[in-house]
């Protein structure tokens, strides 16, 4: 029997998981690689040859994708939900009303075990539950077996709302390979997907650096300095109380790294989701640059900017459906792609592989987090005392600055 490759370079694989899900044998298994990227591999002694994980992947096949239909600026009308979000709260109003209709509804969730962060998609099925998937996470999820899970649910008739990157929806979409009346699919604007591995390594760093103390939960978007990428760290002390840490944008490696695109796995600067063609019957993401693009909207019908604002790119029918029944529940107004895309790159092209990708996962693989670290501070020291400076200047100060500085 000839052996099933499954792909002859890592730009090729997005680790969406949908081969593992769909092997009848079970032979897939998903491991990391020497710099903790996920990548699925065949146990040839299971492996019957019947090459489905070949047909079931969707980043190497063709992908039916979508031109948006309408274009929103959008805010959750609820407070609590809005303040719980990275941004404007959209994926928790839609959830909301699919959990209404008795619905399912899966996405990535940020676990501790033990002290160490498990990123990886769950499902809820009630609105109690609904915070364990709100909120950015810019790390990649482990599917696991959610794909099989949510065909279950599907075959049974429930409503599923499935939520996740591009290339998450895609593979759940060529892995069921059949179209569901009842799935709907939200699919997030994607720079790119650092690995859990790494991610860790850096919550481990931080650990160490408060002795006797354990770190219990993070967010990678915390609302308390308003809206933006201020991380905060949530640890238990000695004494068993619960203290949060907050930690401005571009004042650690992690955030840093994350966001100059220098720790992405290999497919996404290469990524053939990066475009305005869409997966999802809806795109969400923040409407970056919303100040500029639509200057009406802001002060008015809930649009605060220290609350997070977000874009929706309804990309079917059914998408379109899903934003007309969250009507009561979310504060919508049109809004175009060009706007949007002006400072959402990804919906235009991938992430830009910088040359220093290669310098970072060499020291991470041989020396561990701390090497990168020490690397970051040296090369990113005056940028951080700059943003430091920067992040005390109020907001609406510095929109007008940059307006003065334009002409």
């Amino acid at each position: 029997m000839e052996d099933v490759i499954l792909f002859k370079n890592k730009v090729n694989c997005c680790g969406c998981g949908a081969c593992a899900n769909i092997c009848p044998q079970r032979a897939i298994k998903i491991k990391e690689d020497e710099c903790g990227f996920l990548y699925p591999d065949i146990d040839k002694k299971k492996c019957v040859g019947c090459k489905l994980c070949k047909k079931a992947c969707a980043y190497q096949n063709k992908t039916p994708q979508n031109e948006p239909i309408k274009v929103f600026a959008a805010v959750n009308k609820n407070e609590s939900q809005l303040m719980n979000s990275a941004s404007g709260g959209v994926f928790s109003a839609i959830a909301k009303q699919i959990l209404a209709d008795d619905g399912i509804v899966f996405g990535a969730t940020l676990d501790f075990e033990k002290g160490h962060a498990v990123p990886h998609h769950v499902f809820v099925e009630k609105e109690s539950e609904l915070y364990r998937l709100q909120g950015s996470k810019y790390v990649q999820s482990a599917i696991g077996d959610m794909y099989i899970i949510a065909k279950q649910f599907l075959d049974e008739g429930r409503k599923v709302l499935f939520s996740g990157t591009p290339c998450q929806v895609a593979g759940l979409y060529s892995f069921l390979n059949k179209e569901y009346q009842n799935l709907v699919t939200i699919d997030l604007i994607c720079h790119g997907v650092p690995n859990a591995k790494f991610f860790d390594d850096y919550i481990q760093m931080e650990t160490r650096k408060r002795k006797g103390k354990k770190v219990v939960g993070y967010s990678f978007r915390d609302k308390k300095k308003g809206w933006g990428m201020n991380e905060r760290i949530d640890i238990i002390d000695i004494n068993g109380k619960l203290k949060n840490i907050y930690v401005r944008a571009r004042a650690n490696s992690y955030n840093t790294l994350f966001l100059d695109g220098e720790i992405y796995r290999e497919n996404c600067y290469e990524c053939k989701y990066a475009t305005r063609l869409r997966v999802g019957d809806l795109t969400i993401g923040d409407y970056w640059g919303i100040e500029h693009e639509h200057p009406e909207l802001l002060g008015k019908y809930g649009y605060e900017e220290k609350k997070g604002i977000s874009c929706i790119l309804a990309n079917s029918n059914k998408g379109l459906a899903i934003c007309k029944e969250s009507s009561d529940l979310l504060q919508m107004n049109e809004s175009t792609f060009s706007k949007v895309s002006n400072r959402n790159g990804q919906l235009k092209k991938p992430s830009e592989k910088k040359e220093s990708r290669e310098k970072i996962l060499q020291l991470y693989s041989e020396y561990g987090y701390e090497k990168v670290e020490g690397w970051f501070r040296k090369k990113y020291m005056k940028q951080i005392i700059a943003h430091s400076i920067y992040n005390k200047i109020p907001r609406k100060v510095r929109i007008k600055l940059k307006k003065i500085v334009k002409g």
